[in-house]
């Protein structure tokens, strides 16, 4: 047989040890049988007034407890004890609500009636449950505790070492000895190269990949190996349509629950609406002629800064033609001789006083005075720049201006916003809840909700619906102004349902709003209903739901997901 021959069958072997649990289904799964509605592991679970409990017993006879509140499914701590053929068995705990008991008879197959002593601060008390410990599996033939014995991780390491050793000798043994001298090497022939003057690539490869099969024997030893982990169970729909979640993945997913009850609650109506500064505590800063921008003492404002009435941003050197420049100075200078001229009349009319008319007097002083009143007004647009001063007191939030830019009189070079005086513009479409107004709520962006208080409606009908004004009360201090917010209107009309938080609606995938019934322990049945809104954080349902009944209130849109 030739050497590249034996190291293939070697690799053959090595990799069929190796690589053959790869290939079988670990235990509690079957990859050709469709995996089973129910759970796979058996369970108890519990209930009462106070306390729900579940129990899962893993393969390795495990039982564990996970112990919540029955009322908002929240986890509980305490302590748990377990009555078991009237032995009791003190559970460890193993964290916030979780739980882990171990008994010989958790072992031996068959029903057990299980009492749980159940203790968390000053309240105690006694659930009774049923676990049906199945039968242990059937013994596994000879041949199959041969293929359990050859994929144990010793024996496939014994193997792969022996292997191992094997190529080593078979490659030294098969390196080429030059010949002694007195034997003479027949002359060259053309034809094929002889396997002994072939390079060593194939028992390289083969030296190789038993090296690479030795070292994930131990891989494939740890990932194939029985009772090394416990099944994981995930959620799933069931065909009924409801979802299976286990405990474990509520904890994960912080699910939460509340109790329902009938009430009456206040009809509201929602709409558009956005967030704009009060008219009284907003302003913007306009030039009052075109010029160029330059900076004021301190430079441009920046955005966010704060500022006062009165202080000033910036300023406005007006730009003219040459024409316009022209005539400036042209009548600066009539305005500065005509002055001279009253000034030297004034003063000529004084001296004669007594002589002449007082009247004529004062008139040559009131002429002289409005002439420097006009030689005043002008001087800025031949030398002086027109100061930009802050309307009202505030907060910059735009800035449209750089240093040597041009604007003109219409451009708004700052707006100042005062952030604790906001209000809300909305349009409502219905005119008549307008008429009975209790209160109004506004759900921003991020899902923050702030309250409003109504301040007008508007007469002018814009875009088929009324204006309507509200002013936002402890506004925050990050408000978008400017962005689309949903405003909710609270009115006097009542309507009889049952009020749960928004989040606890969610949209089925079939389209109407479900929410979802904690029916037993691990189990949720979705429930279609017909819901309004409240205010920004609340809904009422008018039908689909009974008042008693336990319904998700936080993870809701989590559990819809489950497929």
């Amino acid at each position: 047989m030739r050497l590249p021959t034996i190291f293939t069958f070697c690799l053959t072997a090595m990799l069929f040890l190796t690589g053959t649990p790869a290939t079988q289904a670990h235990e509690g799964h079957d990859h050709d049988a469709p995996q089973a509605v129910a759970t796979a592991l058996p369970r108890a679970e519990a209930q009462s007034g106070l306390f729900e409990l579940v129990a899962v017993l893993g393969p390795d006879g495990t039982l564990t407890i996970w112990l919540d509140r029955f009322s908002d499914n929240a986890p509980l701590d305490g302590a748990v004890t377990l009555t078991l053929d009237g032995q009791e068995i003190a559970a460890q705990r193993q964290g916030l609500g979780l739980f882990v008991a171990r008994h010989a008879l958790l072992a031996q197959p068959g029903q057990r009636d299980i009492v749980f002593t159940v203790t968390a601060g000053d309240e105690m008390d006694l659930l009774t449950a049923t676990l049906e410990v199945p039968a242990a599996p059937a013994t596994a033939s000879p041949s199959a505790d041969f293929l359990g014995l050859l994929r144990e991780l010793p024996v496939q390491l014994g193997i792969g070492t022996g292997l191992l050793l094997l190529g080593v000798l078979v490659g030294r043994g098969s390196v080429r000895r030059p010949l002694p001298p007195m034997v003479e090497e027949a002359p060259a022939q053309p034809g094929p190269v002889p396997a002994a003057q072939k390079p060593a690539v194939p028992r390289r490869v083969a030296v190789l990949s038993l090296l690479a099969a030795v070292a994930s024997a131990p891989a494939l030893a740890s990932t194939t190996a029985p009772g090394t982990s416990a099944p994981s169970e995930a959620s799933r729909r069931l065909d009924d349509g409801a979802i299976f979640v286990p405990k474990a993945s509520q904890r994960l997913l912080t699910i939460r629950t509340q109790m329902t009850e009938a009430g009456e609650a206040s009809a509201s109506v929602r709409m558009i609406g956005t967030l704009v500064p009060d008219p009284n505590a907003s302003g913007r800063v306009q030039p009052s002629q075109t010029g160029r921008l330059e900076p004021g003492d301190r430079g441009f404002p920046t955005l966010g800064q704060q500022v006062e009435r009165g202080q000033i941003l910036a300023y406005v050197v007006p730009t003219y033609t040459a024409a316009e420049r022209g005539g400036l100075i042209q009548n600066a200078a009539e305005l500065d001789a005509q002055i001279t001229i009253l000034e030297a009349r004034v003063r000529r009319l004084t001296t004669l006083r007594g002589t002449v008319a007082e009247r004529e007097i004062q008139d040559a002083q009131t002429e002289l005075a409005g002439a420097r009143q006009r030689r005043t007004a002008i001087q800025p647009a031949l030398s002086g720049r027109e100061p930009l001063v802050a309307p009202v007191s505030g907060v910059v939030s735009t800035v449209r201006g750089a240093v040597g830019q041009l604007v003109d009189s219409a451009a708004t070079v700052f707006d100042i916003v005062d952030p604790s005086r906001l209000w809300v513009e909305a349009l409502a479409f219905e005119r008549a809840a307008l008429d009975q107004i209790t209160g109004a709520s506004a759900t921003l962006t991020d899902g923050r909700v702030i309250e409003l208080a109504f301040v007008g409606r508007g007469l002018t009908v814009r875009q088929q619906a009324v204006p309507v004004n509200f002013r936002v009360v402890n506004p925050p201090a990050d408000a978008p102004i400017g962005a689309s917010l949903l405003v909710t209107l609270r009115t006097a009309r009542a309507v009889q349902g049952i009020v749960l938080p928004a989040d606890a609606v969610v949209r089925s995938a079939e389209g109407p709003p479900v929410v979802f019934e904690h029916a037993s322990a691990e189990r949720f049945v979705p429930r279609q209903v017909r819901v309004q809104p409240l205010d920004g954080t609340r809904v009422v349902v008018t039908a689909g739901l009974d008042a008693g009944r336990r319904v998700v209130i936080q993870g809701a849109g989590l559990i819809a997901q489950v497929r």
